[in-house]
């Protein structure tokens, strides 16, 4: 009798169990073939803001050292032209020029911390108002690339507005292709003469 009682509710269990339906959720489509999906490194990363304010997105930058603008200047005249090219471009040291990838204006993730530099410095010294100069290489022409330096100057400077730079300070331009930093035709110089350089250009009082 024991052996009918689990012999039946064995048989029980098997049919309830085929009774259950798995639930089945939709079939994802397939993105259109004219979509393009950017890999999470090709979009700009955003400075956090946080309550206590936005300087705390540049706490982590790295330490620069206080000095002049002078001092600055000469020590930056002391290195070779390409190494001077590839930090500063034609920015007022200690600023440090920002680089581009070819026919993009977002920020490159390898310039976010000379952007923390930078504004690390610009809020330590308030007195300073700074030209943000947009710069392309000579591919593309003369209003296409006027355009592209004016959207990379921008960038720069929405950037430094959100580590705490305040917006009236920071006034942009863009050159184009008209003032090539290296004079080379090839991808070495043209790399160069993509960038924002960061100039000062007076003191606010």
């Amino acid at each position: 009798m024991k052996g009918l009682v689990i012999f039946l509710g064995l048989i029980f269990l098997l049919v309830g169990c085929a009774k259950k339906e798995v639930p089945v959720g939709p079939i994802p489509e397939e993105a259109p073939a004219t979509e393009k999906v950017l890999p999470p490194e090709a979009i700009s990363p955003q400075p956090e803001e946080t309550e206590t304010g936005k300087l705390s997105a540049i706490e982590t930058s790295p330490e620069f050292t206080e000095e002049s603008l002078e001092e600055a200047a000469h020590r930056a005249e002391k290195l070779p032209p390409e190494e001077r090219w590839q930090i500063y471009g034609r920015s007022t040291p200690p600023l440090k020029a920002i680089f581009f990838d070819f026919d993009d204006y977002r920020i490159r993730k390898d310039m976010i911390e000379r952007l923390k530099e930078n504004a690390r410095f610009l809020v330590a010294h308030p007195e300073y108002r700074v030209e943000l100069q947009g710069n392309c290489d000579e591919r593309g022409d003369r209003d296409y690339n006027l355009a592209l330096g004016e959207k990379r100057a921008l960038e720069v400077k929405r950037f430094l507005v959100n580590l705490g730079v305040a917006e009236d300070r920071l006034s942009t331009v863009s050159f184009g292709e008209e003032r090539p930093l290296a004079p080379g035709h090839n991808e070495r110089s043209w790399a160069l003469n993509r960038r924002v350089d960061l100039v000062i250009i007076k003191e606010t009082y």
